[in-house]
Protein backbone atom coordinates (compact mmCIF):
# COMPACT_ATOMS: atom_id res chain seq x y z
CA UNK A 1 0.00 0.00 0.00
CA UNK A 2 1.52 3.40 -1.06
CA UNK A 3 1.16 6.55 0.76
CA UNK A 4 -1.81 8.04 -1.59
CA UNK A 5 -3.87 4.43 -0.27
CA UNK A 6 -2.95 5.04 2.92
CA UNK A 7 -3.89 8.32 3.21
CA UNK A 8 -7.34 8.09 1.84
CA UNK A 9 -7.75 5.09 4.49
CA UNK A 10 -7.59 7.09 7.20
CA UNK A 11 -9.97 10.23 5.31
CA UNK A 12 -12.32 7.13 5.08
CA UNK A 13 -12.32 5.97 8.41
CA UNK A 14 -12.51 9.51 9.21
CA UNK A 15 -15.96 9.48 7.61
CA UNK A 16 -17.38 6.20 7.85
CA UNK A 17 -16.90 7.52 11.56
CA UNK A 18 -18.90 10.68 11.39
CA UNK A 19 -21.72 8.55 9.11
CA UNK A 20 -20.37 8.64 5.88
CA UNK A 21 -20.40 5.64 3.60
CA UNK A 22 -20.39 7.67 0.36
CA UNK A 23 -17.39 8.74 -0.72
CA UNK A 24 -15.36 9.78 -3.81
CA UNK A 25 -12.33 11.55 -4.72
CA UNK A 26 -11.83 13.89 -8.44
CA UNK A 27 -8.73 14.94 -9.58
CA UNK A 28 -8.56 18.78 -9.67
CA UNK A 29 -7.58 19.04 -13.20
CA UNK A 30 -10.69 17.45 -14.10
CA UNK A 31 -12.44 20.84 -14.07
CA UNK A 32 -9.93 22.13 -17.14
CA UNK A 33 -10.71 18.93 -19.28
CA UNK A 34 -13.85 17.04 -18.95
CA UNK A 35 -16.04 18.27 -21.61
CA UNK A 36 -19.08 18.33 -19.82
CA UNK A 37 -18.17 19.98 -16.60
CA UNK A 38 -15.74 22.44 -18.33
CA UNK A 39 -18.42 23.71 -20.81
CA UNK A 40 -20.36 24.60 -17.88
CA UNK A 41 -18.39 25.69 -14.36
CA UNK A 42 -16.68 29.13 -14.90
CA UNK A 43 -12.75 29.28 -14.48
CA UNK A 44 -13.63 31.12 -10.50
CA UNK A 45 -15.56 28.18 -9.70
CA UNK A 46 -13.24 25.44 -10.06
CA UNK A 47 -10.80 23.49 -7.64
CA UNK A 48 -7.64 25.83 -8.90
CA UNK A 49 -9.04 29.11 -8.65
CA UNK A 50 -10.58 28.25 -5.28
CA UNK A 51 -7.01 26.57 -4.17
CA UNK A 52 -4.29 27.07 -6.80
CA UNK A 53 -1.99 24.31 -5.17
CA UNK A 54 -4.97 21.85 -5.11
CA UNK A 55 -4.52 18.46 -6.16
CA UNK A 56 -7.76 16.37 -5.01
CA UNK A 57 -11.48 17.30 -4.23
CA UNK A 58 -12.94 14.93 -1.77
CA UNK A 59 -16.49 14.48 -2.17
CA UNK A 60 -18.83 12.93 0.48
CA UNK A 61 -22.70 12.53 0.26
CA UNK A 62 -25.50 11.99 2.90
CA UNK A 63 -28.78 10.23 1.41
CA UNK A 64 -32.49 11.96 2.33
CA UNK A 65 -34.24 8.66 4.00
CA UNK A 66 -37.14 7.94 1.30
CA UNK A 67 -39.97 7.73 3.97
CA UNK A 68 -39.24 11.43 4.54
CA UNK A 69 -38.89 12.31 0.63
CA UNK A 70 -42.51 10.82 0.21
CA UNK A 71 -43.69 13.67 2.27
CA UNK A 72 -42.01 16.14 0.33
CA UNK A 73 -43.03 19.21 0.25
CA UNK A 74 -43.21 18.59 4.47
CA UNK A 75 -42.40 20.45 7.22
CA UNK A 76 -40.52 16.64 8.05
CA UNK A 77 -38.74 17.12 4.39
CA UNK A 78 -37.45 20.89 5.18
CA UNK A 79 -36.26 19.93 8.59
CA UNK A 80 -34.05 16.90 7.33
CA UNK A 81 -32.93 19.06 4.35
CA UNK A 82 -31.13 21.71 6.53
CA UNK A 83 -29.97 19.27 8.87
CA UNK A 84 -28.23 17.62 6.34
CA UNK A 85 -26.67 20.30 5.07
CA UNK A 86 -25.37 21.06 8.56
CA UNK A 87 -23.83 17.43 8.67
CA UNK A 88 -22.31 18.56 5.41
CA UNK A 89 -20.65 21.48 6.30
CA UNK A 90 -19.32 20.00 9.78
CA UNK A 91 -18.29 16.68 8.34
CA UNK A 92 -16.13 18.31 5.43
CA UNK A 93 -14.52 21.08 7.77
CA UNK A 94 -13.72 18.25 10.05
CA UNK A 95 -12.10 16.10 6.88
CA UNK A 96 -10.25 19.25 6.07
CA UNK A 97 -9.11 20.59 9.72
CA UNK A 98 -8.13 16.80 9.81
CA UNK A 99 -6.04 17.19 6.15
CA UNK A 100 -4.38 20.40 7.58
CA UNK A 101 -3.11 18.31 10.51
CA UNK A 102 -1.20 16.48 8.28
CA UNK A 103 0.55 18.72 6.70
CA UNK A 104 -1.72 19.03 3.42
CA UNK A 105 -3.55 22.38 2.71
CA UNK A 106 -7.31 22.12 2.92
CA UNK A 107 -10.42 24.22 2.59
CA UNK A 108 -14.10 22.86 2.77
CA UNK A 109 -16.72 24.07 0.74
CA UNK A 110 -20.09 25.09 2.58
CA UNK A 111 -22.43 23.11 1.55
CA UNK A 112 -25.25 25.87 -0.19
CA UNK A 113 -22.73 29.17 -0.89
CA UNK A 114 -25.41 31.25 -1.07
CA UNK A 115 -27.65 33.61 1.34
CA UNK A 116 -31.03 31.54 1.16
CA UNK A 117 -33.80 31.58 -1.40
CA UNK A 118 -33.28 35.94 -1.55
CA UNK A 119 -29.49 35.18 -2.71
CA UNK A 120 -30.43 32.91 -5.21
CA UNK A 121 -32.66 34.99 -7.02
CA UNK A 122 -29.54 37.86 -6.97
CA UNK A 123 -27.14 34.67 -7.85
CA UNK A 124 -29.36 31.70 -9.01
CA UNK A 125 -25.71 29.92 -8.93
CA UNK A 126 -23.68 28.68 -5.81
CA UNK A 127 -19.77 29.67 -6.17
CA UNK A 128 -18.95 25.90 -6.14
CA UNK A 129 -21.01 23.30 -7.63
CA UNK A 130 -20.53 19.93 -5.41
CA UNK A 131 -23.31 17.78 -7.93
CA UNK A 132 -20.47 18.62 -10.66
CA UNK A 133 -17.63 17.76 -8.01
CA UNK A 134 -19.75 14.51 -7.79
CA UNK A 135 -20.10 13.30 -11.27
CA UNK A 136 -16.49 14.22 -11.40
CA UNK A 137 -15.82 11.59 -8.72
CA UNK A 138 -17.19 8.87 -10.20
CA UNK A 139 -20.35 9.12 -7.58
CA UNK A 140 -23.07 9.18 -10.30
CA UNK A 141 -24.18 10.85 -13.31
CA UNK A 142 -27.07 13.80 -13.89
CA UNK A 143 -30.93 13.19 -14.88
CA UNK A 144 -32.95 15.51 -16.39
CA UNK A 145 -33.70 17.80 -13.19
CA UNK A 146 -29.99 18.20 -13.74
CA UNK A 147 -28.97 16.72 -10.35
CA UNK A 148 -26.73 13.51 -10.00
CA UNK A 149 -28.27 10.28 -9.92
CA UNK A 150 -26.80 7.27 -7.79
CA UNK A 151 -27.17 3.81 -8.29
CA UNK A 152 -28.45 3.67 -4.42
CA UNK A 153 -30.02 6.74 -3.57
CA UNK A 154 -31.02 8.19 -7.30
CA UNK A 155 -31.41 11.94 -6.60
CA UNK A 156 -32.13 11.39 -3.36
CA UNK A 157 -28.76 12.12 -1.65
CA UNK A 158 -26.67 15.70 -0.92
CA UNK A 159 -23.35 16.05 -1.61
CA UNK A 160 -20.41 18.02 -0.10
CA UNK A 161 -16.65 18.77 -0.65
CA UNK A 162 -13.09 19.76 0.20
CA UNK A 163 -10.63 20.85 -1.79
CA UNK A 164 -7.03 19.75 -0.99
CA UNK A 165 -3.30 19.75 -1.67
CA UNK A 166 -2.97 16.07 -1.16
CA UNK A 167 -2.73 13.73 -3.85
CA UNK A 168 -5.55 11.02 -3.48
CA UNK A 169 -5.97 7.93 -5.73
CA UNK A 170 -8.79 9.56 -7.70
CA UNK A 171 -11.85 7.70 -8.98
CA UNK A 172 -13.21 8.48 -12.74
CA UNK A 173 -16.77 10.01 -13.52
CA UNK A 174 -19.31 6.95 -14.23
CA UNK A 175 -19.85 5.81 -17.81
CA UNK A 176 -23.20 4.02 -17.12
CA UNK A 177 -26.41 6.31 -17.98
CA UNK A 178 -27.90 6.26 -14.85
CA UNK A 179 -31.13 8.01 -15.97
CA UNK A 180 -33.80 6.18 -17.82
CA UNK A 181 -35.52 8.59 -19.45
CA UNK A 182 -39.19 8.58 -18.22
CA UNK A 183 -39.86 12.04 -17.96
CA UNK A 184 -41.79 11.62 -14.50
CA UNK A 185 -39.23 14.51 -13.35
CA UNK A 186 -40.45 16.89 -15.74
CA UNK A 187 -44.19 16.14 -15.60
CA UNK A 188 -44.53 16.59 -11.39
CA UNK A 189 -42.53 20.08 -11.42
CA UNK A 190 -45.57 22.21 -9.95
CA UNK A 191 -44.12 24.82 -11.93
CA UNK A 192 -42.67 23.25 -15.64
CA UNK A 193 -39.07 24.53 -14.31
CA UNK A 194 -37.66 20.78 -15.22
CA UNK A 195 -36.41 20.07 -18.90
CA UNK A 196 -38.11 17.25 -20.99
CA UNK A 197 -34.27 16.92 -22.49
CA UNK A 198 -31.07 15.97 -20.99
CA UNK A 199 -28.59 17.81 -18.68
CA UNK A 200 -26.53 19.65 -20.59
CA UNK A 201 -28.22 20.54 -23.72
CA UNK A 202 -30.96 21.62 -21.64
CA UNK A 203 -31.42 23.23 -17.90
CA UNK A 204 -33.70 23.40 -15.13
CA UNK A 205 -35.22 26.51 -15.54
CA UNK A 206 -34.09 27.81 -12.08
CA UNK A 207 -35.90 31.14 -11.66
CA UNK A 208 -39.36 29.09 -11.60
CA UNK A 209 -37.85 26.79 -8.96
CA UNK A 210 -36.69 29.59 -6.57
CA UNK A 211 -39.66 31.06 -7.27
CA UNK A 212 -41.45 28.50 -5.65
CA UNK A 213 -39.20 27.54 -3.40
CA UNK A 214 -39.67 31.29 -2.10
CA UNK A 215 -43.90 30.44 -1.88
CA UNK A 216 -42.82 27.35 0.29
CA UNK A 217 -40.94 29.10 2.30
CA UNK A 218 -43.38 31.59 3.72
CA UNK A 219 -44.96 27.94 5.03
CA UNK A 220 -42.03 26.57 6.17
CA UNK A 221 -41.75 23.72 3.73
CA UNK A 222 -39.15 24.59 1.31
CA UNK A 223 -37.40 22.92 -0.84
CA UNK A 224 -39.81 21.34 -3.13
CA UNK A 225 -38.07 17.89 -3.25
CA UNK A 226 -41.27 17.04 -6.14
CA UNK A 227 -38.58 16.16 -8.68
CA UNK A 228 -36.37 13.90 -6.85
CA UNK A 229 -39.57 12.40 -4.90
CA UNK A 230 -40.79 10.65 -8.23
CA UNK A 231 -37.37 9.56 -9.65
CA UNK A 232 -37.60 6.01 -9.97
CA UNK A 233 -33.37 5.55 -10.20
CA UNK A 234 -32.30 4.10 -6.66
CA UNK A 235 -32.02 0.79 -5.00
CA UNK A 236 -34.09 2.67 -2.21
CA UNK A 237 -37.25 2.66 -4.14
CA UNK A 238 -37.52 -1.00 -2.28
CA UNK A 239 -37.82 1.15 1.25
CA UNK A 240 -41.26 1.48 2.66
CA UNK A 241 -42.80 4.83 2.65
CA UNK A 242 -45.70 6.33 4.96
CA UNK A 243 -49.46 5.44 4.84
CA UNK A 244 -51.44 8.17 2.63
CA UNK A 245 -52.89 9.17 5.55
CA UNK A 246 -49.55 9.29 7.34
CA UNK A 247 -48.25 11.59 4.57
CA UNK A 248 -51.23 13.43 4.37
CA UNK A 249 -51.08 14.60 8.39
CA UNK A 250 -47.25 15.19 8.08
CA UNK A 251 -48.37 17.87 4.65
CA UNK A 252 -51.23 19.39 7.24
CA UNK A 253 -48.22 21.13 9.46
CA UNK A 254 -47.27 24.46 7.77
CA UNK A 255 -47.17 28.29 8.80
Amino acid sequence: MNSTDELYDKIKILARSLGIVDIGIADAKLWNTDPLVSSRIKTTGRPESILPTAKSVIVIGIPIQRAIIETAPSISYANAYKNINTMLDQITERISLELNILGYDSIYIPRDGYHGIEGLKDSPSAFFSHRHAAYLAGLGTFGMNNVILTEKYGPRIRFSSVITTAELPYDSPMTKELCIKCKKCTKVCPVSAVSDQMYPSKITKKELCIDFAAELAKKGISPCGACIRVCPVGLDRDSPIPTDEAKELIQSYVK
